[in-house]
């Protein structure tokens, strides 16, 4: 489904070549015929306007295609904002990135050091700092909200046990854990709570609706792990390096701010500016790290991006300030489209793959698979048809489905296993499951 808003923005841009939309369409239809994703909805900002593109139904109970403004969990992208509040705090000049991080927290708290070199804010805003990922202590009560428990006690801990094993500032390695410490060290230094820290320095100035880091129910599409509903993710402490929901709306008029295509005072500029600095390369090809965002150029077109995922979404953000062109991706299943947006922000250099093939075949089509194999001495295959999709089932297991791979042929999701049908004439007696390696015949009993 297309739907545009259309808003106009007069500023140069670099030629480059256009995106097809249909493709883009043709592509998010493919990932939900295929069960890879709940609901998708992509947005798109360039000089003509605002344009979105759904896929998908936000549930099994709601039937509705996701909308610019429904909510979802945003994981990582969430570091682009709490870089921009650091900004926006070294404009004010109220912190530099060369401080160090002990500066702000408790005295009693031990920061790692590589010998004499401190660990300095610059070096948690870029992913530089040799903290881990994840937490070490991190043990969730409850696995389904990993970081709904752990507490700035818990982060003090981790980071006064950790040792630091390369000198701070010299090697790009992801750190949630490390974002997570920036935000805390944001809310020592305001005395703000990280909900209001984002409030003041993003997303009042932006104008920013509907991100918070608050989980507000109403305002939600549901999580999916696959076709099952997932709970939420709350955050405490580590809410710095993934803790806010947003909507494919804020996320777009956030990127436009960042190519300055929304009217901001001076100092939002050179904060939103401050955060698009390069630092060090990392080891992903022809990407940079920058201060909350990356920055990925093979040829002329820069483009800065951020992604995240948690147990029921996946989200992406990035723009191409020479072709003033964003594009956000939400989905509400924690299955990534990256591919998809880097092919909207420079189609030259990132072609989109072909879309995974269809999967539905005319019911009359199905219908001579249809029934109850014998495989192996003691299972049974049931294959069943549910509008043109096939599934595949061993009693007192799940119901899954199967993908038209060739001709009679079959395969799980994973592709790891496949059903050869052996059709004789239009009718099918046998076939065959090939796992691995391995094969099993099987034979029609009902």
């Amino acid at each position: 489904m297309i739907f545009s808003a259309i808003l106009t923005f007069c500023a140069p841009a670099l030629s480059a070549q256009q995106f097809e939309p249909q493709r883009v369409q043709d592509y998010i239809d493919a990932l939900v015929d295929r069960d890879l994703n709940q609901s998708i909805i992509v947005g798109v900002l360039d000089l003509s306007g605002e344009n979105y593109y759904t896929a998908g139904e936000v549930s099994a109970t709601d039937a509705r295609a996701p909308k610019p403004e429904d909510v979802f969990e945003i994981g990582a992208v969430t570091q682009a904002f709490t870089a921009t509040a650091a900004s926006e705090l070294v404009v004010k000049r109220q912190l530099t990135w060369a401080q160090p991080v002990n500066a702000f927290t408790p005295k009693e708290v031990k920061v790692p050091r590589f010998m004499n070199m401190p660990l300095l804010l610059m070096h948690l805003a870029t992913h530089t700092s040799g903290l881990p990922h994840n937490p070490p202590n991190l043990q969730p009560e409850n696995v389904n909200d990993p970081f709904a428990d752990y507490s700035q006690l818990d982060l003090y801990i981790a980071i006064t046990v950790l040792g630091m094993t390369i000198p701070p500032g010299q090697e790009y390695q992801n750190s949630m854990l490390g974002y997570g410490l920036l935000g805390d060290v944001l809310t020592l230094r305001t005395n703000k709570s990280f909900e209001e820290v984002i409030e003041t320095y993003v997303t009042r100035p932006l104008a920013l609706k509907e991100t918070s880091a608050t989980l507000d129910p109403a305002k939600m599409v549901p999580g999916h792990n696959g076709k099952q509903v997932v709970p939420n993710w709350h955050w405490d402490a580590m809410a710095g390096g993934g803790g806010l929901y947003s909507s494919a709306r804020d996320l777009l008029r956030f990127a436009a701010a960042n190519m300055g295509m929304v009217k901001l005072d001076a100092d939002d500029k050179r904060a939103l500016a401050m955060t698009q600095n390069v630092y060090i390369r990392t080891s992903m090809p022809n990407t940079s790290v920058c201060y909350g965002w990356h920055m990925t150029q093979k040829s002329m077109q820069p483009v800065y991006w951020q992604s995240g995922k948690t147990g029921g979404y996946a989200a992406f953000l990035g723009f191409n300030p020479n072709t003033r062109t964003a594009c956000v991706i939400l989905t509400n299943s924690a299955q990534q489209l990256d591919d998809v947006a880097f092919y909207v922000l420079d189609p030259e250099q990132f072609p989109l793959p072909k879309p995974p093939p269809s999967g539905i075949r005319p019911v009359k089509q199905l219908k001579k698979y249809l029934g109850t194999y014998k495989v192996g001495p003691d299972a049974e295959l049931v294959i069943t048809n549910d509008g043109g999709k096939l599934y595949a089932q061993i009693p007192g297991q799940p119901s899954y489905r199967v993908y038209p791979t060739g001709t009679n042929e079959f395969a799980y999701a994973t592709g790891d296993v496949r059903i050869i049908f052996n059709d004789q004439k239009g009718k099918v007696d046998t076939l065959t499951m090939v796992i691995g390696l391995k094969k099993i015949s099987g034979r029609r009993v009902k």
